[in-house]
């Protein structure tokens, strides 16, 4: 049995912007804190994330 890993990745009006699991550990940040700043940056865009 193959076992694929699952992340998380944000999308920016539907296109793929960064891989947010990699980028938290990368700054050393919560995943859920690296969500809200990524919201709280882009203003009048719609930010999405799906588990992948």
């Amino acid at each position: 049995m193959v076992r694929r890993r699952k992340t998380v990745w944000a999308y920016l009006d539907g296109e793929k912007l960064v891989d947010v699991v990699k980028a938290a550990l990368d700054n050393n940040m919560m995943v859920d804190d690296l969500k809200k700043q990524l919201v709280r940056e882009n203003p009048g865009h719609e930010v999405t994330f799906k588990v992948e």
